[in-house]
């Protein structure tokens, strides 16, 4: 290599370093050596996944999926095939769809397909990480407006603090790691006043009581991302969609969007879990039950406190150090996600609704340990 590359190079990875940083959470062999278990016997509790669908279920499904494809042949059916499913599942003609490879890599199209540099991108706090990090590596403007105390909207502060610059608004509701959905009449009226675009990012919406995806059909400015990851337990496929008005879901998808992001089998498999969608809401509505009666024993614990959540999982706070409490239950086995600070609320942890199984283990343990 020579002077002027070198030189180029290592200025360019300067660069790089200086973006915000996706950190990975921990892995279950790192969990299992810590606590001394074999990795199987790990409690995984850290990534919000559907836990309840039985994978022997989910891997007849990729058996017949494997005898359908042709993996020497490029999709092109299987794309038109599972937007018109998407379409009839969201109420709305199929042109209103997006696919993509999960609803992160669709955030991230999104905002590099339609912010500027000059642009203002703004979300919420606490919040997903994923908007910050798309917006950071773009170089764009990224604000976080706290919640309000009762982790609801601050509608009239984040208008303010756009004043009146074109951009993105992001929104997740439910809202990780929170887990509360925020009120229809203080997101329509953010779609209403926020001068460009509004994501709302519905990944845990089929936990809750409503999506607000048919109002892409009053405000053009509004795109809907969805996923498979969470209620349809595909995290390890990747497949998610957008619902926008069609012309800007077409136009991201033919100026913007990968050709063939999603491969034959996500396509073909997604497809089969809204053909087979009877099966998905039973596990649906386990979770949901599970996961009042795990709020409910959360809160029976002296020093813990959980949160409403209309999501698959449960924000907690403990007295006691949280990061000790961690440690704790880490080495029993058991993962979950350190959030630390949540507004004022300090030691803030949060657990995905697992099998019922798993909770006992983790009441069991916290209970001994003490919030």
């Amino acid at each position: 290599m020579n002077k002027k590359s070198e030189d180029w190079l290592k200025s360019r990875l300067g660069e790089i370093k200086s973006f915000t940083k996706y950190v990975k959470p921990k892995s279950v062999v790192d969990v299992a050596l810590k606590a001394g278990v074999e990795p199987q016997k790990v409690v995984k509790l850290n990534q919000n996944e559907n836990l309840f669908l039985p994978k022997e279920f989910l891997l007849s499904l990729i058996d017949e999926v494997i005898g359908e494809i042709d993996p020497r042949v490029y999709p092109k059916e299987e794309e038109t095939e599972l937007k018109d499913a998407l379409g009839r599942y969201a109420g709305l003609p199929s042109d209103y769809v997006l696919l993509g490879s999960g609803s992160d890599q669709l955030i991230d199209l999104i905002v590099r397909t339609f912010l500027r540099k000059e642009d203002i991108s703004i979300s919420i706090s606490p919040t997903y990480s994923m908007y910050g990090w798309s917006a950071n590596h773009l170089g764009v403007k990224y604000l976080e407006i706290p919640l309000k105390g009762d982790f609801s909207l601050d509608v009239e502060e984040i208008l303010k603090s756009s004043k009146g610059r074109t951009g993105i608004c992001f929104v997740c509701s439910p809202n990780n790691p929170t887990g509360n959905q925020f009120i229809e009449e203080d997101v329509t009226k953010l779609i209403e006043s926020f001068p460009g675009l509004v994501l709302l990012d519905e990944a845990y919406v089929e936990f809750a009581e409503k999506s607000l995806t048919e109002f892409v059909k009053d405000y053009e400015n509004l795109i809907v991302t969805r996923t498979f990851s969470k209620a349809f337990g595909l995290a390890g496929l990747r497949a998610g969609y957008a619902i926008a008005n069609p012309e800007v879901s077409n136009v991201t998808s033919e100026y913007a969007q990968f050709p063939y992001v999603l491969n034959c089998i996500a396509l073909k498999l997604a497809l089969k879990v809204l053909d087979n969608i009877g099966k998905f809401r039973e596990s649906i509505k386990g979770i949901i039950l599970e996961r009042e009666k795990l709020i409910r024993r959360l809160n029976g614990i002296k020093g813990v406190k959980a949160f409403k959540s209309d999501a698959n999982f449960v924000l907690f706070t403990v007295t006691n150090s949280y990061g000790r409490v961690f440690d704790e239950i880490l080495e029993k086995g058991i993962l979950l996600r350190k959030i630390g600070r949540v507004l004022d609320l300090r030691g803030c942890l949060r657990t995905t609704v697992g099998l019922p199984y798993m909770n006992d283990l983790l009441i069991e343990v916290l209970s001994s340990i003490g919030g």
